[in-house]
């Protein structure tokens, strides 16, 4: 696989794409699966195509040769079509919507609420004792009592961190530690090697909210309520974690970079960065395209499950994450599901996936030795998959992202900075920032 980049910048930043998840480099993947036997194809059995909204580049592109080698009357239509408003003009239509799609959870929420999405119920209730939990709730309509869609890519949130440059601040990462702790290794760090631990970003864009989030998430908080008519971010919990947000921030052991572009990929590069947190698809996208020598850390990276940010605090967050989707207008849903259910909740179509960088939401692949027995060259030897398969252990289903996630990210990074430096009462500023959201919110309802 390519390590491309630039054509993911503007969908991981935003998460606004059909599946924002990453784009995955091709170091240290495993060969593809050997296809099953392919099923003979009766003479009776009508030919299928089912047309597929993806990005380039995209995992489905490694299900595909398996899927067909056991349906052989059905052909993938692989569409290279990542264009939300291009979808949304064909549901508007009636016409050219895709059979499948891979949408963000948001979108999920949205769209599944007006019930134009293909109940896949059955499947998801019958594969739920094998399923990620916390990913299998993201797809349940409070409103309907259905799943609008098939569980998808986990994007659990982890440290990043170069072994090498901890070992030099003489810094050791505990089993079990706090985000005031990491705040002082932090600082340790930078004394001894100039490298950061943090990157947030001041220019006001969502991504400046990603430490928030991650905060609020881990405290057991969200953006809204399970059906998103109340709006709860700036909620007891909210300050606890804009506090802990400010307090990382003025420790001054950030870099002030979008960490979806250039300038911090080179700073990876550079060997400027000892420590970022990120999500499980960030090794492909950002870290392992960029340690290609030893300034960039080859060989040195690890990850780390979060500091905790309280007591009984989760020690993960979520970043992205798509999901299998389908709408009414298929003229093919069984064998949309059976698509779903392979690529999803089978070992077969999880390690293809997962291959390509994902985070499959099917517990016995993230259990087995295929998965944690990947290996990249940025790391070495070290097995970085056990990590996020204790992420997803602690991965919440209460991290809701109803269909003004996106506009509250954007609205929160908007006004973030003045809170993080202290500048604007932080009680204050998360009740405006929430005022303002409720009011966007009522488009919603």
């Amino acid at each position: 696989m390519k390590n491309t980049r630039v054509s993911r910048r503007r969908m991981l930043a935003s998460s606004a794409g059909l599946g924002a998840a990453a784009m995955i480099g091709g170091r240290g993947a495993l060969a593809a699966p050997s296809s099953p036997a392919r099923r003979p194809r009766s003479e009776f059995q009508e030919e299928i195509t089912l047309d597929v909204f993806v990005h380039a580049n995209h995992p489905f592109d490694m299900i595909k040769p398996i899927y067909e080698a056991m349906y052989p009357n059905v052909t993938l239509n692989m569409m290279e079509q990542n264009d939300v408003a291009i979808l949304r003009a064909a549901l508007a239509a009636g016409e050219g919507v895709p059979d499948i799609f891979w949408p963000e959870i948001e979108m999920v929420q949205e769209l599944g609420k007006t019930g134009i999405l293909l109940d896949v119920t059955d499947i998801v209730e019958a594969n739920a004792d094998v399923l990620s939990p916390g990913k299998t709730a993201e797809c349940f309509i409070p409103s309907t009592d259905k799943y609008a869609a098939f569980p998808g890519d986990i994007a659990t949130v982890g440290l990043y961190y170069r072994q090498d440059k901890l070992d030099e601040a003489g810094v050791t990462i505990p089993d079990s530690w706090t985000w005031d702790e990491f705040l002082e290794a932090g600082k340790q760090i930078k004394e001894a090697t100039g490298a950061a631990s943090l990157v947030i970003p001041s220019g006001g864009t969502s991504t400046s909210a990603h430490l928030f989030t991650f905060l609020l998430c881990q405290l057991g908080g969200a953006i809204t309520n399970a059906d998103g008519t109340e709006i709860t971010f700036d909620n007891d919990l909210g300050i606890q974690a804009m506090e802990q947000a400010a307090r990382l921030y003025q420790a001054d052991i950030h870099i002030d970079e979008e960490p979806f572009e250039e300038n911090y990929f080179a700073e990876i590069a550079a060997g400027n960065v000892a420590i970022t947190p990120q999500a499980v698809w960030y090794r492909g996208f950002g870290i392992a395209p960029n340690a290609i020598d030893e300034q960039g850390g080859l060989g040195q990276w690890r990850t780390a499950l979060l500091p905790s940010a309280g007591e009984g605090s989760l020690r993960t967050a979520n970043l992205g994450g798509a999901a299998i989707a389908s709408t009414t207008y298929t003229e093919h849903p069984e064998e949309v599901k059976n698509f779903m259910t392979l690529a999803m909740a089978t070992m077969e179509g999880a390690e293809a996936g997962g291959q390509w960088g994902i985070q499959p939401p099917y517990l016995p692949y993230l259990e087995s030795d295929t998965w944690t027995s990947v290996r990249d060259e940025a790391f070495g030897e070290f097995s970085f998959n056990s990590v996020w398969t204790q992420a997803v252990a602690e991965y919440p289903a209460t991290w809701y992202k109803q269909p003004v996630y996106l506009e509250a990210l954007t609205t929160i990074g908007a006004g973030i900075i003045p809170l993080l430096d202290g500048s604007t009462d932080i009680t204050e500023g998360l009740t405006a920032m929430g005022d303002q959201v409720r009011e966007i919110n009522t488009r919603y309802q």
